[in-house]
């Protein structure tokens, strides 16, 4: 039975195996091909799905952020966030925030809205990342994507608080507003 996954855009991926030049195998995922040698995942390896929905088969690592800290941005998010529509990627020590906005205005032709909507076309861009500093005090800095450089992943450093549902509280109100790009 080949190892079959199917992300969240509906797309499903077969895991396949090659050989490196020195002999080694590596892993990789491949849409609608189940002709593969794979009957199941390596041990020490584990199936990874970016929010923008890439299937990956990545080896296991030790996280470091509790699911209680990762229980706590959602919560923010639902409470502070005018964006209902994101996806948390966690990281060993850090937690991106990815949103979806809707690159059509509410009024424009019911059609084309219904059309990006669905999850086949959306495509998510990180906003935030949240970063453990010390795992003793439990500090985390937060920095948001910058849009002015010439770089896709640059990022600008925001504020470091020991206080994480405070720093999460105070910046994810910004989310699809003018005042995340006023945020620095």
């Amino acid at each position: 039975m080949a190892v079959q996954y199917t992300n969240f855009r509906g797309d499903e991926y077969y895991l396949h195996v090659r050989k490196t030049n020195k002999g080694n195998p590596t892993y990789y995922f491949k849409k609608d091909d189940p002709d593969t040698s794979v009957d199941s995942i390596p041990e020490g390896y584990e199936i990874y799905e970016h929010p923008n929905g890439r299937v990956f088969l990545t080896k296991k690592s030790r996280r470091k952020i509790t699911d209680e800290e990762v229980q706590l941005i959602k919560e923010s998010m639902e409470i502070n966030s005018p964006i209902k529509d994101y996806k948390l990627d966690i990281r060993q020590k850090s937690i991106y925030l990815y949103t979806y906005e809707n690159p059509v205005p509410f009024d424009e032709n019911p059609v084309i809205v219904e059309a990006l909507s669905d999850p086949k076309y959306k495509t998510y861009d990180a906003q935030f990342c949240f970063t453990l500093l010390d795992k003793n005090t439990r500090a985390f800095q937060v920095e948001r994507k910058s849009y002015t450089g010439e770089k896709d992943d640059q990022w600008l450093f925001l504020e470091e608080s020991t206080d994480l549902k405070g720093l999460v509280d105070k910046y994810v109100q910004h989310l699809g507003q003018e005042s995340y790009y006023e945020l620095f």
